[in-house]
């Protein structure tokens, strides 16, 4: 070691590397990670907290977005998804894949993808697109817009077949927004891809909706009948990135 070299500042810096890589970590995971011992990683990690350079949520810690800026991340109305927590609790809560998804014109952009261990963005599926009209984040914002807005938009839409699934009457399909609209949750039942389902919730942000989040996976892990259980979740986590957005 270089006489210079201040070991507790090292230790502190190393911290802060290592969740702007994996995004958010348990103080064993960190321990484990640093090869620190339990004391050494629990005055560390307080101390950052206290400073205000981490934030604990339930037993994860992970960098504070308002201080750190991470270049790989893309930010929408002033919004970094990838540094939100909510979503991240709730793919480990329901152990599937959590997407954030936006409406860019006339297609979803994913703004997020989470994928397991959990822990990090899943960077290269960001930024991807898919049809509005077969994506439970595409339906889901859409339901939620005005009727004018929706209109507009289906305009530039072709309702074509993705899958044997997919919507491609546009009255069926409007009726389909109006019982989203009512339910509070859309679901993408193979309609984009065989073999897999999505559910997802609005986000709004000043009673406008800006997005939404959603769980993904195989039919075989979510079936039919969870579905609205899985729904409450996914609706609730909506819920609370509104507040974590705030």
């Amino acid at each position: 070691m270089d006489t210079y070299e201040v070991t507790t500042l090292q230790k502190g810096l190393l911290i802060l590397e290592l969740l702007r890589k994996k995004h958010s970590l348990t103080m064993r995971e960190v321990m484990l990670e640093l090869e620190l011992n339990k004391s050494t990683a629990y005055r560390m990690l307080f101390t950052l907290e206290k400073m205000n350079y981490v934030i604990k949520r339930n037993k994860f810690y992970h960098l504070n977005p308002h201080v750190f800026r991470d270049e790989r991340i893309d930010s929408h109305k002033g919004v970094q998804w990838t540094t939100l927590e909510t979503p991240y609790l709730l793919a480990r809560d329901i152990g599937e894949s959590v997407y954030i998804g936006i409406l860019d014109q006339h297609e979803v952009v994913m703004k997020n993808v989470i994928k397991e261990p959990f822990t990090q963005p899943f960077f290269s599926g960001i930024d991807k697109r898919s049809p509005v009209h077969s994506s439970a984040v595409g339906k889901v914002i859409l339901a939620h817009l005005s009727k004018e807005q929706q209109r507009e938009i289906l305009n530039y839409v072709s309702l074509d077949y993705i899958t044997k699934h997919s919507f491609i009457d546009e009255e069926l399909f409007l009726s389909h927004l109006n019982v989203i609209k009512g339910q509070g949750y859309a679901v993408d039942d193979e309609e984009t891809n065989l073999g897999k389902r999505c559910i997802a919730a609005p986000v709004y942000v000043n009673n406008e909706v800006i997005g939404a989040i959603a769980i993904h996976g195989p039919i075989q892990r979510i079936k039919k009948y969870s579905l609205r259980s899985v729904a409450k979740k996914v609706i609730a986590a909506s819920k609370q990135l509104t507040i974590e957005i705030e």
